[in-house]
């Protein structure tokens, strides 16, 4: 059993791996809600080089595989979003690493906005948070 610094009482490998993704999606959607154009900077100075679709995809891999190998939940509450996020970011990483033409081919056709990244952040903001809300209630 692990023990989260924010409780005394130990916790499941899951509600660790739960913790992680909630805390990890808030803390991101909220950069992302706060600062929509310096990661529009970052995202646009990324596009170019060769190496962002590597970097990328080697960072969704291991977040997918912490997560699919130690939280494939498959349940009928809010922890099956924890799995769901863990499989997006390994479809993402194949992507990524696989065919890293199609992620170019997909940032050239969403235009890359202030607004569309503070959308994404609050996506990640409710996600992180009915995860939180689980953990918590």
């Amino acid at each position: 059993m692990l023990t989260l610094a924010l409780q005394s009482t130990p916790v499941s490998r899951a509600e660790f791996v739960e913790w992680f993704v909630a805390c990890a999606l808030l803390v991101v959607g909220t950069s992302l809600l706060a600062r929509p154009r310096a990661w529009v900077v970052a995202f646009q100075s990324a596009i170019g080089h060769p190496m962002a679709p590597v970097i990328s995809g080697l960072y969704a891999l291991l977040m997918g595989l912490f997560v699919i190998l130690s939280h494939n939940l498959w349940v009928a509450d809010a922890r099956v979003l924890v799995t769901i996020v863990g499989w997006l970011a390994l479809c993402a990483a194949v992507v990524l690493l696989f065919v890293p033409e199609a992620y170019a081919a997909l940032v050239r056709r969403v235009p890359l906005t202030p607004q569309l990244v503070a959308l994404r952040g609050l996506i990640r903001i409710a996600l992180g948070g009915v995860v939180l809300g689980y953990l918590l209630g």
